[in-house]
């Protein structure tokens, strides 16, 4: 190929701006200008788009007093139970689907590194040695090069469109694989929440088991005098029975919360981590939520930057998808030395070098790069209205616990208030039948009531840490400004 390589060369009545005829040699740097100039006029990626959903500007309307400001809470704040805080510590180091996540994150880092390796020259060292023989004279030949093979001069960004591209899947990765650890503690916290219900529940039905059985053997001895009929005791008997079922259903469900917790946190427990079936509701802490706290904390939940972040290479793609409708130019060198003889190789004289630029001319595909452009644009937009979607799930997310939230704490005190009335019936109870005054029947009758108040209390009490666990996981893990994801090294 001559020097001009694939340029065009110039007419012969060719002139400069000043009127002098124009050389061939003169023609090839002012088309590599112009291809310059062309290449430098703007970049083919189009905006990402900006979201446009319907959404209010806060989650509440602002407090009377003047609210505080945000602060950020992280998940080891958020829990005030240190058994909590170390089995969610176990979970993430364990769970083998966050293993998987995390590997599936440096896959794409990898893939990054393939795309900027790309833009730059591949540079490959060779070296060759023959021997052969024709009509009885023998020749030799030794030869040692570096070179470039088709190196692409990335002169309307298709290049660097598919490495941002690139970057921008690894950051929605990496932010998913947050995601992915973030409903880990949360779904951990959540184990271990009904673990601890769970053992209340089994503590509340054993107690009541024991308290029929203490009443059917009272109206057996009764019975045994003819001071209590046999309908007596067959309620004592029916009491007790549904008691002591309702007590190995209530173990059998704590055996299950506890294998449920330990298949989450990847290993055995031991029970010094274990909640004791206390009252655990103080193991979550949430602070309280200011008044008036702006929709945008939202913008900090992993899995909405994912999907910026997939909206953002959506944009590239397109980007490429343009490029790749524009001339290709690649370069092959190579500079190197032959000779005949080995030790020849270090003389003067036997030095080579080639260079080899060529051009790709897109002129007829069938509409074929239109087409590619198109679908990149239709998946653009498609990536624009599901992170418009996923905003509004995550809007609804947040107002629909802040909503559960509002209504639990009163709740919460008229459940207290009636185990501390069907508590205090209990006893009149008791010491009316002490003195005659009352059935089998009503104290039978009030401590299936006062049980069923306490069971009740403890699932309300499990759904008021639950809802605190989904609110927190719903504002991303935290609520204030967060330092910006870092991009592989």
């Amino acid at each position: 190929m001559s020097r001009a390589g694939p340029f065009p060369s110039a007419h012969p009545g060719a002139r400069s701006a000043e009127g002098r005829p124009m050389s061939r040699t003169a023609i090839t740097p002012l088309a590599l200008a112009a291809v310059l100039a062309l290449a430098g006029c703007g970049s083919l990626v189009p905006p990402a788009g900006t979201p446009q959903p319907a959404l209010p500007e806060s989650f509440r309307a602002p407090a009377p007093a003047a609210a505080p400001e945000a602060a950020a809470h992280e998940w080891d704040g958020f829990f005030a139970d240190a058994r909590l805080r170390q089995v969610v510590g176990l979970a993430l180091q364990g769970n083998r689907s966050l293993r998987a996540s995390a590997e599936a994150v440096e896959r794409v880092r990898a893939l990054v590194r393939v795309s900027e390796a790309a833009v730059l020259p591949q540079i490959d060292a060779s070296g060759d040695a023959s021997r052969q023989r024709s009509g009885g004279n023998t020749s030799s030949s030794f030869a040692a090069s570096l070179g470039i093979s088709n190196w692409e001069l990335d002169l309307f960004g298709r290049l660097r469109s598919l490495e941002g591209a690139a970057l921008a899947r690894f950051e929605a990765q990496q932010d998913t694989q947050r995601a992915a650890r973030l409903a880990l503690v949360a779904e951990t916290t959540n184990a271990w929440l009904a673990l601890a219900a769970a053992r209340q529940q089994a503590q509340l039905a054993q107690a009541l088991r024991d308290s029929q059985e203490r009443t059917l053997t009272i109206t057996q001895r009764q019975a045994a005098l003819g001071a209590a009929s046999g309908l007596q005791l067959a309620r004592a008997q029916t009491a007790f029975e549904a008691a002591r079922g309702a007590a190995a259903a209530t173990a059998t469900a704590a055996t299950q919360a506890r294998l449920q917790l330990e298949l989450l946190a990847g290993q055995p427990l031991p029970e010094s981590l274990l909640p004791t079936g206390q009252d655990e509701a103080a193991a979550t802490a949430l602070p309280a939520l200011p008044g008036g706290l702006p929709a945008s904390v939202l913008l900090q939940r992993p899995d909405l930057r994912a999907a910026e972040q997939a909206l953002q290479a959506a944009a590239f793609d397109v980007g490429a998808a343009r490029a790749a409708r524009f001339p290709r130019i690649t370069l092959t060198a190579a500079a190197g030395v032959r000779s005949a003889e080995l030790d020849g190789l270090a003389h003067s004289g036997s030095g080579f070098w080639s260079l080899a630029p060529s051009i790709d001319l897109p002129l007829f595909d069938a509409g074929l790069r239109r087409a590619q452009v198109e679908a990149a644009s239709a998946s653009q937009r498609a990536a624009l209205a599901s992170y418009e979607a996923a905003l509004q799930a995550a809007f609804r997310e947040v107002a629909d616990a802040l909503a559960v939230r509002d209504g639990l704490a009163e709740r919460l005190a008229a459940q207290q208030a009636q185990v501390a009335a069907a508590a205090r019936s209990l006893q009149l109870v008791e010491r009316s039948q002490a003195l005659g005054g009352s059935s089998q029947l009503e104290l039978l009758d009030a401590q299936r009531q006062l049980a069923a108040a306490q069971q009740a209390l403890v699932a309300l009490r499990q759904a008021e840490a639950a809802n605190r666990v989904g609110l927190l996981k719903a504002l991303g893990g935290r609520w204030g400004e967060e330092a910006p994801v870092q991009p592989p090294g």
